[in-house]
């Protein structure tokens, strides 16, 4: 009979002992060996309602009473027997089993006591009022649909969870002509395992791996003085190219006297490029020895006025280096007084912007004198001292 047939009574290796027309009998250990891993309920969400009477089992594979090695490698039965004491497990609801991925490994079964009526009649209800799912060629002896149950408190990856579906019992059972029955069993809900990438395997037309030539491997090539070989092979390698001497090998040619001088004009350009530069390159020595002597370096190179810095003739020349030598002196004499009373000279951490301010601001004052006669250095000292009071505070100049 086909498992579409109206009249299915779930039935488990224990539910025998306790048919009414039966006669009861202690099953033999060696022919259908099992443990039990638990006993006890459901318990219904939102509900004070229990499916009782329901016993958890696995199939051993030895008839051996003292066979642990397969219930150790049994993640399902470990999960059961653990749960033993508790009155009832959590009910979570029906899922479709094509949703989910199950393990059915690991052989348990369910079983239902035949006084526990609520609980046969809801999954009576769920299993055997409608036909098992046609696959296209012939009926499935599995539901479609399962009891979703949580081993434990909490919804978290540390709690296991496991689905109870309905499987219709071995052809050899209904051989007899007997009503077709069908066993509740148990299945562990897991991660799907990750899909494994294919190896493509080589195909005739791709090419043969082969290894480089060993020429490659003997030695790198060096860019090398006049005089001296190209190659790591020593004096071997002219011989065997034409025998010549070593004047017959390539020579890297020097660079010219002229070019050499170019480049060192045009970095020279670059650096004086920014002559006052940013606020991060005048900060105060980090360290000693070469980051002091460095500092000091530029602080000198900026102080110093040369000829390419000094558009004009000799006039302006005279007057720009006039404003220069006042602007030091007036500085060096003017105290901070954001940096308790500290002078502004070459050691103040702000001197070099408070001195390319001052002296811009003074000469750009003065532009219109500054080629036609020497300026007078009254003058240049009253703006000096303007312009110091102007930048001194940093809040503007002083009210009057």
């Amino acid at each position: 009979m086909s498992p579409s047939s109206p009249q299915k009574t779930p039935k488990t290796p224990g539910s025998h002992l306790n048919q009414p027309n039966g006669t009861p009998y202690t099953p033999s250990h060696h022919s259908n060996p099992h443990r039990l891993l638990y006993r006890g309920a459901l318990s219904l969400p939102d509900s004070h309602l229990l499916l009782d009477g329901l016993t958890f089992i696995v199939k051993l594979e030895s008839p051996s009473k003292h066979v642990t090695s397969s219930l150790l490698d049994n993640p399902l039965a470990l999960a059961l027997e653990s749960m033993r004491g508790r009155p009832s497990l959590r009910f979570l609801g029906v899922i479709k089993l094509a949703d989910v991925y199950m393990d059915d490994s690991g052989s348990v079964e369910m079983d239902i006591h035949p006084r526990a009526m609520l609980s046969r009649i809801y999954f009576e209800n769920m299993f055997c009022l409608k036909p098992f799912p046609n696959n296209g060629k012939a009926i499935s002896n599995k539901s479609d649909i399962g009891i979703k149950v949580a081993l434990g408190d909490s919804d978290g990856p540390e709690t296991t969870q496991i689905a109870v579906y309905a499987q219709v019992k071995p052809s050899d059972d209904l051989a007899e002509g007997k009503t077709p029955t069908i066993q509740l069993r148990v299945g562990r809900l897991t991660l799907r395992p990750p899909q494994q990438k294919s190896v493509r395997l080589p195909r005739p037309d791709d090419p043969i791996p082969r290894k480089p030539p060993i020429i490659f491997g003997r030695g790198d090539l060096k860019r090398v003085a006049s005089g001296t070989l190209a190659l790591n092979g020593g004096a071997k390698r002219p011989k065997l190219l034409g025998g010549g001497d070593s004047g017959d090998v390539f020579k890297v040619p020097e660079l010219p006297k002229q070019a050499a001088k170019q480049s060192k004009e045009k970095e020279k350009v670059k650096e004086k490029e920014d002559v006052f530069g940013g606020v991060s390159e005048v900060g105060p020595p980090q360290g000693a020895g070469s980051k002091a002597k460095r500092k000091k370096d530029e602080l000198d190179e900026l102080l110093e006025l040369e000829e390419d810095d000094i558009d004009g003739g000799s006039l302006e020349r005279a007057n720009k280096n006039k404003i220069k030598k006042a602007t030091v002196s007036h500085l060096a004499q003017t105290k901070d007084p954001a940096k308790k009373g500290m002078v502004i000279d070459k050691n103040h951490p702000d001197f070099k912007e408070f001195y390319g301010a001052v002296y811009r601001g003074v000469c750009f004052a003065v532009r219109g004198r500054m080629r036609l006669e020497s300026v007078d250095l009254a003058i240049v000292e009253r703006l000096l001292k303007l312009h110091t009071k102007m930048y001194l505070t940093g809040l503007g100049p002083p009210a009057t």
